[in-house]
């Protein structure tokens, strides 16, 4: 979109043209204008920053019966704090390490405190752990005060075509991204590429994704919007886990694949892909990156924070894959492209 305007000065008339544009992903999903995006990371980081004093001490004796949790609003900058018992508000403002920032607290009236909220949660884990359900997802949703359960239902896609396109040729390079689709051959479920992971003494190339994706058989590179099979393929999954974490590791078995460190963003015309620079676990479509923006000064850069579970909902983070990855004597790094 664009917007003019005529400004008047002295026996001039001097026009203006200026551009609102909402090409980067974050303008999108913020519904703001790009020149904006900078600001607002700004400000998170210092929201972000705050909530990491403040959540600890949330979680002490004297104030986890009272409250009920934080989170973020960027738009407002502020963080809202759920409360219990108001009581106990001028207590927390008078601690030297929160009076400081007490003007970008904002207290809610909550009915579940955080000692409720995660004795609740332990007594449903129990629960489940008994019953085993399949593809429950049990979370904890700070905005309405409580737990969740999600189950998840995963469909096989209808819109594929039974053919298989021929694009066999020997000489074909093709980019994979995080974020891009994932096919299962045999059974056809679709996924999503999270990241590419290097073994850490050989040369050997892996995609991880979602490990409740799992089938048997070769997955394949599957371009999103497409009807029909690209017939490129990676490699089988050869290791998963889905009970007290969820991901999985596609070997890359095939030449046709080129791992790559960015993640897929078409739906821009701008910042269509974004490099990933670095890992985060500091926060905690299936098997898809899970990442923020690294610096308000460098949109293009992203630093990966792990996969998601199930949509909107979970995100196993990177640091948990790769430690369970070294319990099982399987060695793994983010690729960076060296």
């Amino acid at each position: 979109m664009s917007y003019f305007v005529n400004v008047a000065w002295d026996e001039f008339n001097i026009c203006y043209s200026i551009y609102a544009e909402k090409y980067h992903p974050l303008a999108k999903l913020w519904n703001v204008d790009d020149a904006e995006v900078p600001e607002l990371l700004e400000d998170e980081r210092n929201l972000i920053s705050i909530d990491e004093i403040l959540r600890p001490i949330l979680e002490q004796d004297d104030f986890i019966s009272s409250f009920g949790g934080t989170y973020i609003n960027i738009f407002e900058n502020y963080i809202a704090v759920n409360t219990v018992n108001s009581s106990k508000v001028d207590d927390l403002l008078s601690l030297p390490q929160i009076n400081p920032h007490k003007d970008f607290l904002y207290f809610i009236k909550a009915n579940n405190s955080m000692s409720q909220i995660q004795y609740n949660f332990n007594e449903i884990s129990l629960l489940a752990n008994k019953l085993v359900p399949k593809l429950l997802f049990i979370y904890t949703d700070m905005e309405i005060n409580n737990n969740v359960l999600l189950i998840f239902n995963q469909k096989n896609p209808s819109v594929l075509a039974l053919s298989r396109r021929d694009v066999a040729s020997r000489d074909l390079k093709v980019k994979v991204l995080g974020g891009d689709g994932l096919l299962n051959m045999n059974s056809g479920p679709l996924c999503s590429v999270g990241f590419w992971a290097k073994s850490i003494d050989r040369e050997v190339f892996s995609v991880v994704t979602a490990g409740h994706c799992y089938k048997s058989g070769e997955w394949s590179y599957y371009p999103w919007g497409s009807t029909n099979l690209s017939g490129i393929l990676i490699g089988p999954m050869i290791f998963s886990m889905n009970d007290h974490y969820d991901f999985g590791i596609i070997s890359l078995e095939y030449e046709n694949v080129v791992p790559t460190f960015s993640i897929r963003n078409d739906d821009a015309t701008r910042y269509k892909e974004l490099n990933i620079t670095d890992f985060d676990s500091n926060f905690g479509d299936s098997g898809g990156s899970a990442f923020s923006f690294s610096s308000p000064q460098s949109l293009y850069s992203v630093v990966v924070n792990g996969i998601f579970s199930v949509i909107g909902a979970a995100i196993q983070p990177i640091d948990k894959i790769f430690k369970e990855l070294d319990k099982h004597d399987r060695y793994y790094k983010l690729y960076l492209g060296k």
